[in-house]
């Protein structure tokens, strides 16, 4: 599961990057210090997990938890016990008070693979409109999807998919860990790819630019870094 930490305090952050590495199925991709920063990246990269802190300068962690892509997990962290009830009512993950214990911190992280795993168990298909039509796509079966404005090209192994809806609402739709996005107008699977090169990757016949914004995220799940 991918995740970001968002937190004014540094020392904050080291101690909750510090317990990231500690659990094996979390990979760190970027923390923050601002708020405008996170969210410029999210918007730029599917982020599954957050770990927030509630009490930022300009703009409160359960402010921002609401200018979220659908589907996105949050861990409030803070030091005040007060945002708890707010925290849960925005459907938080979990709310950790400060000082955080390495077991407290796990219990919550365990949370957020349930969570993930449940998603996962009951969403394996969407059905998309072609013309008059609904078509069914199943995710296992999608190598990569392509936009051009308002339309996507979902292509599969024997078929190519065209419907009509731009690439931010299908994005939060995907089964999480499956998919990643590689350039401004292209989603692949992570199973589908065959090779990768510095600016462009192969998938079966189709050769797709990688963004550089993109590509460190490709590498490290990769293990490339």
């Amino acid at each position: 599961m991918n995740c970001i930490i968002l937190d004014d305090e540094p020392a904050a952050v080291a101690i909750l990057e510090r317990y990231i590495q500690k659990v094996p199925e979390f990979q760190h991709l970027q923390s923050f210090h601002s708020p405008t920063e996170a969210l410029a990246f999210i918007k730029q990269q599917s982020v599954e997990l957050i770990f927030l802190d509630i009490q930022m300068p300009d703009l409160l962690g359960t402010e921002l938890v609401k200018l979220l892509p659908k589907g996105t997990q949050v861990i409030f962290t803070t030091a005040f016990s007060e945002y708890a009830v707010e925290g849960f009512s925005l459907r938080a993950v979990d709310y950790l008070l400060k000082p955080i214990s390495f077991p407290r911190f796990l219990e919550a992280c365990n949370r957020a693979l349930e969570n993930r795993a449940q998603r996962n168990s009951t969403n394996d298909y969407i059905f998309v409109k072609d013309g008059h039509d609904w078509i069914k796509i199943i995710w296992n079966d999608i190598l990569f999807i392509q936009s051009d404005g308002n339309l996507l090209y979902i292509h599969e192994k024997d078929r190519k998919v065209i419907t009509r809806m731009p690439l931010k609402d299908i994005i939060p739709q995907l089964p999480v860990g499956q998919f990643t996005r590689i350039h401004k107008s292209y989603i692949v699977s992570f199973t589908a790819i065959k090779r990768i090169e510095r600016h462009q990757l192969h998938v079966q016949n189709a050769i797709i630019p990688i963004a550089n914004s993109y590509k460190d995220t490709l590498e490290k799940h990769f293990g490339l870094k």
